[in-house]
């Protein structure tokens, strides 16, 4: 290979490395209606469906280089789950979530990321195929470290749940080998995650969170917002994206530390150099 191509191949893998996009999906009302709002084209989680797509939190030039696209699921099935890095399950009543279960759950364990936003007993079918189920918890504010607490936006405390909420079990977690995301003021669990690869062999990243409310955007708890407020950055809104950063960049398709881009950088100079002694 010629100085010429090799400088080609380094430059386009760059190009490759940093404008690599991640698109994610959940299901729209039309499949869900029972999650009213809160599906993933619902007013619910509009703020941070737009957040996502905010090119100054993900692109180039923004807090992580990475461009995110939302996409709307009206179907959910292995063929509309191939196009996807991610699958957000939003707040799905069971009996709507049984007939995609099990695509989401083989999407996953083929290298596909998940962020479960789960609520209740009656709201978990995506969580508990996979051995995660969610039970009532106090509904007291949630405190962590890094990655999720602790992350490219900020540093988040005392994150609120809001209207049903719920908790996770710690054995059901460790025994899947995941790891506690958060906890409440009584030391219940309320999210957990897993880096791509540890829930299973060539599984994606997973997140499962026990409230929705911690993510989405309420106005009916009483105060101004409730959960995630976007626009201002509380420190739900800080807790959702360093989640959500650390997913995309610890999954399936990762996107390259920075890193790997300086070393292809000095990869890319080093070529430069060498054609330029040998001509």
């Amino acid at each position: 290979m010629s100085f010429k191509q090799l400088l080609s191949c380094t430059a386009l893998a760059l190009c490759t490395l940093s404008a690599q996009a991640y698109n994610v999906g959940g299901a729209t009302q039309s499949l869900i209606s029972n999650s009213f709002e809160w599906a993933w084209d619902g007013s619910y989680l509009t703020g941070f469906r737009n957040a996502l797509e905010n090119p100054a939190n993900f692109g180039p030039g923004g807090i992580v280089n990475r461009t995110i696209n939302t996409v709307d699921l009206a179907v959910v099935d292995s063929t509309t789950l191939a196009g996807l890095d991610m699958f957000v399950g939003t707040w799905v009543e069971n009996s709507q979530a049984a007939g995609f279960s099990t695509a989401v759950r083989d999407f996953f364990l083929a290298g596909g990321d998940l962020f479960l936003l789960q609520d209740d007993s009656s709201h978990d079918a995506l969580g508990a195929i996979l051995g995660i189920e969610t039970t009532v918890s106090t509904g007291s504010v949630s405190n962590g470290g890094a990655p999720l607490f602790d992350g490219p936006f900020g540093i988040a405390t005392d994150v609120t749940q809001h209207y049903a909420v719920g908790q996770l079990s710690e054995a059901a977690i460790l025994a899947n080998n995941g790891r506690v995301g958060g906890r409440n003021v009584e030391g219940q669990v309320t999210s957990a995650y897993w880096r791509a690869g540890e829930y299973a062999p060539g599984a994606g990243s997973l997140f499962i969170i026990a409230d929705i409310d911690m993510i989405a955007t309420t106005t009916d708890c009483g105060l101004a917002v409730c959960g995630a407020d976007y626009l201002a950055m509380n420190s739900n809104a800080i807790y959702a994206l360093n989640t959500f950063s650390f997913l995309q960049s610890t999954g399936g398709n990762p996107v390259p530390a920075p890193g790997t881009l300086v070393l292809a950088g000095s990869a890319l100079l080093l070529l430069r150099g060498l054609q330029r002694k040998a001509g």
